[in-house]
């Protein structure tokens, strides 16, 4: 079973987003988005964006929320790429949410971009 890791609006979240200062946690971080072919415009942004997921998760919302509000803020964000940064994000910042990440129907669903 795919784990149902979010990500969703990488661009709405990297503008949301304080650029962060680089660190070893950061350069891992990025090193596993370049691992993983996800492609980020800035690792600052990108390193901010991964922070921001775990903010968000650590005040409540679910995983599937965090990835769907990335994917309606980025429509070149994959299903697969946004659960994987999700799940990239968890695992360099906030490791303690990963136990609580479980599948769940979104609470606000984007519109429609068609």
């Amino acid at each position: 079973m795919k784990l149902f890791l979010i990500v969703a609006g990488f661009a709405a979240v990297i503008g949301l987003a304080v650029p962060a200062r680089a660190d070893s946690t950061d350069d891992a971080f990025v090193a596993s988005l370049d691992k993983a072919g996800i492609k980020y415009g800035d690792a600052d942004k990108a390193a901010g964006a991964g922070k921001w997921v775990c903010t968000t998760l650590q005040g409540g919302k679910q995983m599937s929320d965090v990835v769907s509000t990335l994917q309606s803020k980025n429509s070149n964000l994959s299903d697969d790429h946004a659960n994987t940064f999700a799940a990239i994000a968890v695992n360099a910042y906030c490791p303690d949410q990963a136990s609580s990440i479980t599948p769940a129907t979104p609470t606000d669903t984007p519109p429609s971009t068609s």
